[in-house]
């Protein structure tokens, strides 16, 4: 087992499944309720731990019920939650996500104050003996604090980079060794332009791998060994029924992948699979896949092509 340190952002999400939402003000039936675990290097966390890799959690919460409840869902998946600390006087994350009948998704979010806790208390030096980190972009002076850590360390890091402030972006990109944006995240961190300029500008930065991953017409990426080509892969082609996490997971696949000494694009690849499986499943981190049902959807793929 390969350990994957996730830094960032916590959360519990209230899911809501309903039939649309409205364009203006309306009551809307929910069909079903559930009440889950979120945070973008939380689920990236729980999907590492389904893969079968070590996970642990590095993040601020509040000292109030929110966090008791994400610090049990998240030791339930398996998840080393020994550095989720908790603040006095601060309040943890959480959200209110609709799901329509397309699977596409609405958050209403409530970051909470522990997002602006120091970081200071991070174990810096427990970087060296894992196999990759992977931050977020919620909690800006950790996931700094880390990045460079690893960078020192010589550990493969990992900057999931979606929507933010583009001083937050311009200022993480360049840190991490490989650095994977949204679309939307792309676009805040390089005010709009091509894909492939976008790319290039985290590289310029410091960056030595710049991502971006494209929903449904897969990730195109840029390596600083090679800065003459823009690469592609298509994603794979599933019914859709639930797109919640799936940036996450791919995430988490995409760190353990290059733990595991995968080259780049194999672990994209991996990572594609990872995340189009649990676009076909509903919830949001319960629906990440496992080790077994990874390979041999690409098995599967394989002999399809």
């Amino acid at each position: 087992m390969k350990k994957v340190i996730c830094i960032g952002h916590s959360a519990l999400d209230r899911v809501f499944a309903v039939e649309a939402w409205p364009q203006s003000s309306a009551k809307v039936r929910a069909s079903s309720m559930l009440e889950v675990g979120g945070g973008m290097a939380a689920n990236a966390a729980v999907a590492v731990a389904r893969l079968g890799g070590e996970a642990c959690f590095w993040g601020p919460a509040g000292a109030d019920s929110v966090a008791e409840l994400m610090h049990a869902q998240l030791q339930a998946a398996g998840v080393d939650v020994s550095g989720l600390r908790r603040f006095d006087g601060l309040s943890s994350s959480t959200s209110a996500i609709l799901i329509d009948a397309r699977g596409e998704r609405l958050i209403v979010s409530y970051r909470g104050s522990a997002l602006e806790a120091p970081a200071d208390w991070l174990p810096l030096d427990r970087i060296a003996a894992a196999g990759a980190l992977l931050a977020d972009v919620r909690w800006p002076q950790g996931a700094l604090a880390a990045l460079r850590a690893a960078r020192r360390a010589g550990v493969p890091s990992v900057i999931d980079a979606d929507t933010a402030e583009s001083a937050t972006l311009q200022s993480l990109a360049g840190e991490a060794e490989y650095a994977v944006f949204s679309e939307h995240g792309l676009a805040s961190f390089a005010g709009g332009g091509d894909i492939e300029g976008g790319l290039r500008r985290a590289l310029a930065l410091g960056a030595r791998f710049a991502a971006v991953t494209q929903g449904g017409r897969g990730v195109s990426w840029i390596e600083a060994a090679n800065r003459s080509r823009l690469h592609h892969i298509p994603a794979f082609d599933v019914p859709v029924v639930d797109t919640l996490a799936a940036g996450d997971v791919f995430h988490g696949a995409f760190a353990l992948s290059l733990a595991e000494a995968k080259a780049p694009e194999q672990a994209l690849r991996y990572a594609n699979a990872a995340a189009a499986i649990k676009c076909t499943r509903a919830g949001g981190r319960g629906g990440s896949p496992t080790r077994n049902e990874v390979e041999r959807f690409l098995l599967e793929a394989g002999a399809r092509s």
